[in-house]
């Protein structure tokens, strides 16, 4: 079984537009579990009608601590070994064939985390930078001020399977077992740079990178509200460097 974790923000107008998760509703192998983070008005309604897991946590948490609990839930519902955890973004559109062929490959090639190809639009003619390589305190200062980014791989240059430093956490999915022995995403950050972070667990504590299928396609309608200076959203950025750069000498090996 696949479990699909949703975090929403407001964002149940666009899940509902997206269409994707509807898709997923009559499968017997992906059951979905969506996390309100402000409570929207029908939403709970809406879940319950298609048979998702709808969770609403009383107030509002971080990235990490929601995906945690929607593990947790995971586990309630009887997830295991065999089983996988996905998290994925509400602004994300892909097929069950996508997400199934995503697993399939990860058992081919014994892997305990991995994503799919990433794009900006439906025409798949833009690809989102969702895979790269782990950054330093100057690719840090060189995106924030000069917005130039070193850390971004060329996805041309990649093979149909290839190994990565890093993924977004916008298409994250793990195997039950590697999601349980790295305790999750660390929740001391609130939003932004946990996905980098478990993923230098998983390099320290596999001594593998996560694998990334070229070949397997996926939507992303990405959102940038951290590039807005002095926004809530860039100063949950900058903590979040700053607690990566801090880490960091204890996770890359």
């Amino acid at each position: 079984m696949i479990y699909v974790s949703i975090v929403s923000h407001g964002h149940f107008s666009l899940i509902k537009e997206i269409g994707c998760l509807v898709r997923f509703k009559d499968s017997n192998q992906i059951k979905i579990i969506v996390r309100d983070n402000i409570r929207e008005v029908g939403f709970d309604i809406w879940c319950h009608s298609l048979g998702f897991t709808y969770e609403y946590n009383g107030s509002q948490f971080g990235f990490g601590k929601n995906n945690n609990l929607n593990f947790l839930d995971a586990e309630l519902d009887g997830c295991s070994e065999n089983d996988y955890f996905l998290v994925m973004n509400p602004d994300v559109d892909c097929s069950e064939e996508s997400v199934l062929m995503l697993a399939q490959g990860m058992v081919e090639n014994k892997a305990g985390l991995g994503t799919l190809n990433l794009f900006l639009d439906s025409n798949l003619s833009e690809f989102d930078h969702c895979v790269r390589q782990f950054p330093g305190i100057w690719d840090f200062i060189s995106r924030i001020l000069f917005g130039i980014n070193k850390t971004i791989i060329d996805k041309n240059d990649c093979d149909p399977i290839s190994y990565v430093d890093w993924v977004a956490g916008s298409f994250m999915m793990f195997t039950y077992g590697t999601y349980k022995k790295l305790n999750g995403f660390d929740e001391k950050y609130f939003m932004y740079c946990e996905d980098i972070d478990i993923c230098s667990r998983y390099l320290k504590e596999y001594s593998s990178r996560v694998i990334f299928f070229k070949d397997i396609y996926g939507v992303h309608l990405l959102q940038k509200q951290s590039r807005k200076i002095f926004s809530h959203h860039f100063l949950w950025h900058f903590k979040s460097v700053v607690r990566y750069l801090l880490k960091k000498k204890d996770l890359i090996v």
